[in-house]
């Protein structure tokens, strides 16, 4: 049945709030009003029309990637830069921002600061590892030349900072793991101040702080959708994450405490996802 753009908005709030009891136990640790977070989610949807489309050929994608944010206490708005959910080939896909992955790990208990940067080609930058590692940079406040470094340095409450440096040939190895390959916005002008290599650098440093179960989460989530995988929801409305080949889901990730929830609750797909869009 073909619904006019308002029929959809209209049906897609019904249904998105019909989460709303789980939606605010997810909340209950960030600190973030569930009105206030589903006023976000509806209206990052109603204004992208390509996400209404998704609705039409893969709801499920969109409600999984909502409750993601939900489960990480991070804000489903472009204008915040926390996650974003990309319509891409028919699907709403995850993704986690720079702004989000640094609000999560300032929440890290032993965590004081994480900051990355740009080195240049122009600049005077010198780093050596072992038991005495060094990290300086100078930047040439003139002409700077090409990128030459990314580095992110994390500092702590109870031991000495960590710093985690990545050639330009090194990251340019990772964006051909991702799925947009070297057509994404990596290195182009429409992200001029490299958040995205700086994103990689962080997440490579988190893998040597102390385990978190949110960090390592998002991590897990945000690599698996990188390689081309997606969220979707399960056939008894379960968040699972599946890998670019459809082989993979997380069972012991985000979605232990929404299901868990609704198990708890005995709440049947019908009780929470009315028959508008599946």
């Amino acid at each position: 049945m073909n619904m006019k753009p308002n029929q959809v908005v209209n049906r897609f709030e019904t249904t998105l709030y019909g989460y709303k009891e789980l939606v605010t136990d997810l909340l209950t640790d960030h600190g973030m009003k569930p009105a206030q977070f589903l006023g976000m989610a509806l209206n990052t949807v109603k204004r992208d029309k390509n996400l209404l489309k998704v609705l039409d050929t893969n709801p499920k994608s969109i409600f999984g990637s909502i409750l993601i944010c939900a489960e990480l206490g991070l804000s489903p708005t472009k204008e915040m830069g926390e996650c974003w959910l990309i319509p891409y080939k028919g699907v709403c896909q995850f993704q986690i921002g720079y702004k989000g992955l640094v609000s999560l790990i300032y929440r890290h208990p032993n965590v004081t600061g994480v900051e990355a940067e740009c080195v240049f080609e122009n600049d005077e930058f010198n780093y050596s590892l072992g038991l005495s590692p060094v990290l300086e940079h100078r930047p040439n406040n003139e002409e700077r030349g090409k990128l030459s470094y990314v580095y992110a340095i994390m500092r702590f409450t109870n031991r000495e900072p960590l710093f985690k440096v990545m050639s330009l040939k090194e990251l340019k190895e990772y964006q051909k793991l991702s799925k947009a390959g070297d057509k994404g916005l990596w290195f182009s002008s429409k992200d001029p101040q490299f958040w995205l290599p700086k994103k990689t650098v962080i997440k490579q440093l988190c893998k040597l702080i102390p385990k978190n179960l949110l960090i390592n989460q998002a991590l897990h989530t945000d690599n698996v959708i990188e390689g081309g995988g997606a969220v979707t929801l399960s056939e008894e409305n379960e968040v699972v994450v599946v890998d670019a080949k459809d082989l993979h889901s997380v069972g012991g990730g985000y979605t232990n405490k929404a299901e868990k929830m609704l198990a708890e609750r005995g709440v049947e797909i019908e009780g929470v996802l009315p028959s508008l869009f599946f």
